[in-house]
């Protein structure tokens, strides 16, 4: 019998009315060959009897029921993962992912050798949910180059820029003060992962394997329209601006992570630049082309460009945040 007591790892697995992949995620945290962790599944449906009643049936010891009293929504919910506990890493698993059964064991080995990194994520196979309800597998989020490869990146990356670069739904991260810091319940969801990341002190380790599977449903409750995710990039590139280094390369390597997504990512990427005074290097970073179609955008839509300017304005939680981190992450590398 598992010590639920003496766990050294504490999943949380959020749930919200997806009833017909939840058995499938917890399912895959039982099978786990490292059994030493304990779990907290969360409902935030407070009229929805199914998840209570599916860990019942698991009758394991190791996995606690949390029910809310209302419905919190994804960012308040969340939080419940960045509170300060007994164990000494936490791990997040939503209801419609799940993980092979190597993942916590495979996680927990390649980051004891490194007491300085926080966060290590395994590789994870993409699934896309057809209209008939069947899954399709469309490769892997990173190249899978051996088994069990790993690579560790330093940071400020330039892909922080505009994106994230772990995936906190195939992770396990080290319980720290600067870890354990909560979310403002204004943070949008679909910035939480970049954003919380900046948090991290120290190098991100990538597991190349791919241990965990990513489900890209028909159904999200993603709601953001492209004028919200442009400003919150932002604030994003803004702030890794600030603290990045002042070189060529650097630069270059920014614009070309943010390309695609029709344009969105280079039009805050110029933005950013002009208000965190490296214009200049954003622009000798792109290519001719782009700096075209960035300027027809906003020529067409100036409006909506200039509105990209009041992101401070708009999101001032989600910018503080940042700046925080960043702060933290900066001071203790000085003492380091």
């Amino acid at each position: 019998m598992i010590d639920p007591t003496a766990a050294d790892v504490r999943v949380y697995l959020f749930t919200y009315r997806r009833n017909h992949l939840l058995p499938r995620a917890l399912n895959s945290l039982i099978a786990q060959t490292h059994r030493n962790w304990i779990c907290e599944v969360h409902n935030d449906d407070p009229l929805d009897p199914f998840p209570k009643q599916l860990v019942a049936d698991a009758a394991d010891p190791r996995i606690h029921y949390v029910a809310h009293e209302r419905n919190l929504g994804p960012t308040e919910n969340f939080n419940h993962a960045f509170r300060p506990i007994r164990e000494p890493f936490v791990s997040l698993l939503e209801d419609d992912n799940w993980w092979e059964p190597a993942l916590l064991s495979r996680l927990l080995a390649a980051i004891a050798p490194h007491p300085s990194i926080n966060v290590a994520w395994a590789n994870s196979h993409l699934w896309r949910e057809t209209e008939s309800g069947e899954w399709e597998r469309e490769g892997t989020i990173w190249p899978v180059t051996g088994h069990g490869t790993e690579t560790i990146f330093d940071v400020p990356d330039p892909r922080q820029a505009c994106r994230a670069v772990h995936s906190h739904g195939a992770m396990v991260l080290r319980v720290t003060p600067e870890t354990m810091v909560p979310s403002p319940l204004t943070m949008p969801i679909v910035v939480i992962e970049p954003v919380r990341e900046r948090a991290y002190p120290g190098r991100l380790l990538l597991v190349r394997e791919p241990l965990a599977n990513f489900a890209i449903t028909r159904e999200s409750w993603r709601s953001e329209t492209a004028d919200e995710n442009m400003q919150l990039v932002v604030l994003l590139a803004l702030t890794l601006m600030r603290r990045c280094p002042d070189t060529a390369p650097f630069f270059r390597q920014m614009w070309a992570e943010c390309r695609g997504d029709r344009g969105h990512r280079q039009r805050s990427l110029v933005v950013a630049g002009a208000m965190a005074g490296r214009l200049r290097r954003v622009l000798l970073s792109a290519a001719p082309g782009e700096l075209a179609m960035v300027a027809g955008w906003a020529l067409r839509h100036p409006r909506r460009f200039a509105r990209l300017f009041a992101a401070p304005s708009r999101f001032p939680d989600v910018l503080a945040f940042l700046e925080a981190a960043d702060a933290r992450v900066t001071e203790m590398s000085e003492r380091s």
